[in-house]
């Protein structure tokens, strides 16, 4: 029910009024009356909290222009309808152009009035929904610090949580929208994922948020019943077939993890656990259901066989031999089912034992191995090995050449040119293989060697210093303008990453630079 405050200054007029807005079955019930805006405003100021304000123009004491102008002043943010006669026209256009929400004219036909009503009623949920979501994400630790969206609790008692991800898991280390799959969700309708919402959640509130990475969501629900109301496996498989169905065969898997019924002060702990989960649980090309307490799988121990096979063929500068090598584990570890986890530990381990035994100036050129970069953007196995072969193939080819050749560094000048001009834009390493005609894996590992890091890095640290330009010298820009101008489209996301190179968020940075009176960069 929303509680609405009508300002109208003839009695007969103000109760009729009030009968016509209650008798309309869009959920509204008068709460406070005034007979002018001055009473109106000490209601206010005494507490009142209508959620819609319905004023006549002209009034005596104090009228709806002042009125509106003194609730702009106060910092009251009441969505206002205003109603005036014909003749009060010109009245009635200066009080929408002090943002009145809407306009009724005098006097007033219930038909009018219903619509406006409706209008109303629809914008009260949308702007409540909103409001709860922001209280659900700083419940879930996801809020940002644009501060543009005010929270308000829901009030229940327990929910339920599900995370849905997009393709594999990614740490969030590196920068994600380097990744093809980076902006999937904006491809995904949420419409259709919310239609394939079990008919059992239909009665309870839902919130839709994005999670840590650009390809994963977070639906909270609240549990009207907590014993028996919570979302099952039968039911998450069938929410999970209906998801994935919606999105294009080539874009990876769908996996979701579900909690058991958590209270609001479990929620951010809860959503750790489920990303964890999901984390050891991912499978090349597999869409899986993890629900919270099913066994967790073991962690991977690097066998002394393995450990034993790297140090050999570190010792070699044969690169076929490695790639045969390869081969042969990929069989076993198909064999041994291993999923993305495990994959990430073995490449990682390889890398560790060859850096330990390479020259120490070859050993440079794959020093600055990511595996979970190199890995989540791959669909299945093969690929991650082929993607991995051509990273060592590079650090093969150093064995004998010893370093880059001059061509090569004059190469890597190119790219670095290349991203300073084009920093705004959705820079991946398909895109700069495709503008320079050379092997992505190649590119990145030169790249690295020459300027001290991977293109994705140097990419971020550019966006940042940017941004730390701009928040100086465009005083009038707010931080989500700021963070789409160096090509970030998700301000949360833009928000962590400056977090992470500078140890303050944007705001913070803004506020205390501000403080100390600099002006400069990092």
């Amino acid at each position: 029910m929303n509680r609405m405050m009508l300002i109208e200054d003839e009695p007969p007029i103000l109760h009729m009024i009030k009968g016509m807005i209650e008798s309309s079955p869009q959920g509204f019930v008068v709460s406070h009356t005034a007979f002018n805006g001055a009473k109106a405003l000490k209601m206010l100021e005494d507490g009142a909290k209508p959620d819609l304000i319905v004023t006549d123009i002209r009034m005596p004491v104090m009228d709806g222009l002042q009125f509106m102008r003194e609730l702009s002043e106060r910092g009251y943010e009441i969505p206002c309808i205003i109603m005036s006669g014909y003749s009060d026209f010109n009245y009635a256009r200066e009080a929408l152009q002090q943002n009145a929400w809407d306009y009724l004219l005098k006097p007033l036909k219930e038909d009018h009035l219903e619509q406006a009503l409706a209008k109303a009623s629809v914008m009260l949920r949308k702007r409540k929904s909103k409001a709860e979501r922001a209280y659900m994400k700083r419940a879930l630790q996801l809020a940002d610090d644009f501060g543009e969206e005010q929270p308000a609790n829901p009030g229940y008692l327990h929910y339920q949580l599900l995370l849905i991800r997009r393709g594999s898991y990614r740490t969030g280390a590196w920068e994600d929208r380097l990744s093809s799959l980076g902006d999937f969700y904006r491809r995904w309708d949420d419409d259709a994922m919310e239609a394939a919402i079990s008919p059992e959640w239909k009665a309870d509130p839902v919130w839709w948020i994005s999670g840590w990475a650009s390809n994963e969501r977070i639906v909270v629900r609240a549990l009207m019943d907590p014993q028996s109301g919570a979302v099952h496996r039968e039911v998450a498989e069938s929410m999970l077939a209906t998801w994935a169905s919606h999105a294009e065969t080539d874009e990876g898997a769908v996996n979701m993890a579900v909690s058991v019924s958590v209270t609001e002060e479990r929620l951010a702990v809860t959503l750790r656990t489920l990303r964890e989960a999901l984390a050891r649980e991912t499978r090349f090309g597999e869409s899986r259901v993890w629900m919270q307490g099913d066994m967790r799988r073991p962690g991977f121990v690097l066998s002394s066989e393995l450990d034993q096979a790297c140090r050999s063929l570190a010792h070699s500068a044969d690169y076929e031999t490695f790639e045969k090598a390869m081969q042969g584990w990929v069989r076993e570890w198909r064999k041994e089912g291993y999923g993305q986890p495990e994959v990430e530990s073995l490449f990682a381990a390889i890398v560790r034992s060859f850096q330990t035994y390479w020259p120490k100036e070859i050993a440079s050129t794959i020093a600055a191995f990511g595996a979970n970069e190199l890995v989540s953007g791959c669909r299945t196995l093969d690929e991650a090995v082929k993607q991995f072969c051509g990273y060592m193939k590079e650090g093969y080819a150093a064995l004998v050449k010893n370093r880059p050749d001059r061509s090569a560094k004059d190469l890597m000048e190119d790219v670095r040119r290349y991203l300073d001009e084009h920093l705004m834009e959705p820079i991946g390493s398909d895109k700069l293989q495709l503008v320079f005609g050379y092997n992505k894996t190649y590119i990145s590992n030169v790249f690295s060697e020459v300027f001290g890091m991977p293109p994705g890095k140097y990419l971020s640290k550019l966006r940042i210093d940017k941004a730390i330009v701009l928040i100086f010298e465009r005083p009038e820009l707010s931080l989500r303008q700021i963070a789409e101008l160096v090509g970030y489209e998700d301000s949360l996301y833009f928000s962590k990453v400056f977090k992470n190179a500078t140890g303050l968020s944007p705001r913070e940075y803004k506020e205390r630079r501000e403080k100390d009176g600099h002006s400069g960069g990092i």
